[in-house]
């Protein structure tokens, strides 16, 4: 249920009577507004169209009978108004869905005389002094007060868990971004992708009382930059998938929620990604469901294909957070996401034991296997005995062909690790390294115990304070460059990685020779083809004979003197989705 601002609370509920109308409001007249422009929010409040502009409650009597009506107001420019009168209340508040009772207003001084119907069939009236004053097909009359409603999801503050896209300190998590006294403006897309997810947003739309149809703050949200609710000046219009709160081009919002233009509006949406099986092939269709300004709009609803207009094409990948410029001005603020993890994923480390895990059977070349601990619900990895150069891995004891990785890790500044994949017992892999040191790098593939091969672009390097504590990172290039292949910038990994904290890295790994592609934090980072890759080092015929098509997931604590003593690895929340 949407609430009234504390002024209105006196008013039950969002109520207004069935045939109406006439509205007095004490407001100086229009000004002369050009066709097609957009107000400033300064101009619009001082506007005497915006004034009478909005949503009234209000209830008739007919002797012992009362009926309850809602009413909005559409201003048109010029001093000419629409407006639809809907019996049991305001959209979401009342209405009972079946009956709409269209209204037209014209000014004529300070007053705007309103008829309802066809040449007034469902009423008149006036309004003055800030009062609707009118008189149904019947003759009984009745009064309205405007009132603003606030959404109950208005302000909703992120939880501890969710990713912070925009919090008014700074438009830095968007390509684009655009910072307007503390708000966002259009035309932005997340540099972070994701697959399932809760999203909370607030949007407000500009007033422009001349413009028609698609020209009234047209934008929209796209879930994964491809599945688009639209956003649009659609108040007191009918509700379709074109206009605010549709799925572009799919399908109507159960019921048009739209409020007035320069009011904070809330988006609340429940998505879930489409899915694919090993060949990239869809098995199932996005769904979502939806509430705008906390009403249900959309439940559970089946996407079959992206937006026409979205500049992310359907597929295996993760996608943005993406709000379209359509050359019309708003605004936007408290927007966060908490993202779920998608079905099929299963925990292959139970946070409490090692059971399903276990070390390097033989001595390798980086020791017996290190020491391997579950510290408070975390695996922590470090040199056994610390410093003492002997390292080694810890591997699942299932084997994995097809699937998708998804594992959150810390490592101490300064170690060298990694994440295996396809791995035998002797830890010969395809590696994701996580070489956090000086001239390292992590989330590139690189050939272990197969050829050296390797894909990195860049280096990491540590910026220090004068205790020589690490702060930030920056990167440089590689002194050789492998073969092209899509890889993420120094910078761009710089502002993905989060110093001193838990990342997120995930991993999809298909074919024999894989095909493997590496995200953290939701950037992608690398995509390694292992049928066309051409770099020196790279034996495919002869590491696809080595390890096949199933091998173990396993981490890694290098050998040798470079790990510093009593530094870890730490990996908690483990888990696979295999591709059938």
């Amino acid at each position: 249920m949407i609430r009234f601002r504390p002024d209105w609370r006196g008013l039950s509920v969002p109520i207004l009577s069935a045939s109406l109308l006439v509205l007095a409001l004490g407001v100086s007249p229009a000004p002369a507004q050009n066709k097609g422009q957009t107000l400033s929010e300064a101009e619009a409040r001082k506007d005497a169209d915006y004034a009478v502009q909005g949503e009234y409650v209000g209830k008739r009597t007919a002797g012992d009978d009362e009926g309850k009506v809602g009413l909005q107001l559409v201003a048109q420019g010029q001093g000419k108004f629409i407006g639809v009168a809907y019996p049991g209340g305001l959209p979401g508040a009342g209405w009972t869905g079946k009956e709409k009772i269209p209204v037209t207003g014209t000014r004529k001084g300070d007053v705007v005389e309103l008829i309802g119907g066809k040449d007034g069939e469902k009423g008149s009236g006036t309004w003055k002094d800030g009062r609707i004053l009118y008189k149904d097909e019947d003759g009984n009359s009745g009064t309205f007060k405007r009132v603003v409603r606030i959404s109950p999801t208005m302000g909703a503050k992120a939880p501890k868990e969710a990713v912070v896209l925009f919090d008014g300190s700074t438009a830095k998590h968007f390509k684009g971004g655009r910072l307007e006294k503390g708000l966002l403006r259009e035309g932005v897309t997340s540099f972070r992708n994701f697959g399932d997810f809760h999203l909370h947003m607030e949007f407000k739309l500009n007033y422009a009382p001349s413009r028609r149809g698609q020209g009234r703050s047209n934008s929209g949200i796209y879930m994964q930059g491809r599945y688009e609710i639209q956003i649009l000046d659609s108040f007191g219009l009918a509700g379709k998938h074109n206009e605010c709160g549709g799925i572009y081009e799919i399908k109507d919002p159960d019921l048009n929620m739209c409020l007035p233009p320069l009011q904070w509006q809330t988006y609340d949406i429940d998505f879930t990604a489409a899915r694919y099986d090993k060949a990239g092939k869809k098995t199932a269709n996005a769904r979502l469901t939806a509430r705008h300004n906390g009403v249900l709009i959309h439940k559970n609803v089946d996407v079959p294909r992206s937006t026409r207009a979205s500049p992310v094409r359907e597929g295996v990948d993760l996608g943005p957070v993406y709000i379209q410029n359509h050359g019309n001005p708003l605004h936007f603020r408290n927007i966060w996401l908490v993202e779920k993890r998608e079905a099929g994923f299963v925990p292959i480390f139970n946070g409490k034991t090692l059971a399903g895990w276990h070390k390097n059977p033989e001595k390798i070349g980086h020791g017996t296997g290190g020491s391997w601990k579950v510290e408070n619900g975390v695996i922590a990895g470090e040199q056994d005995p610390p410093g003492s150069g002997n390292g080694g891995i810890l591997l699942t004891d299932k084997t994995y062909g097809d699937f998708e990785l998804l594992i959150d890790m810390k490592p101490d500044w300064g170690v060298c690790s990694g994440l295996f994949v396809r791995s035998n017992n002797r830890g010969q892999c395809f590696q994701m390294m996580v070489d956090y040191h000086d001239d390292g790098n992590v989330g590139h593939i690189y050939g272990e115990g197969t050829g050296g091969f390797n894909t990195r672009t860049f280096d990491i390097f540590g910026k220090y304070n004068d205790k020589k504590e690490l702060v930030s990172l920056t990167t440089k290039p590689t002194k050789v460059a492998p073969p092209k292949a899509f890889t993420i910038s120094g910078n761009d990994w710089v502002s993905a990685w989060k110093v001193g904290d838990w990342n997120t890295a995930r991993l999809r790994v298909v074919g024999s020779p894989p095909q493997i592609t590496t995200w953290i934090n939701g950037r992608k980072v690398n995509e390694f083809n292992g049928r066309t890759f051409p770099g020196k080092g790279y034996d495919k015929v002869g590491i696809t004979k080595l390890l096949g098509a199933k091998g173990r997931v396993a981490v890694q604590v290098h050998g040798g003197k470079g790990w510093p003593k009593g530094a870890k690895c730490r990996w908690r929340n483990v888990y696979v989705r295999e591709l059938n």
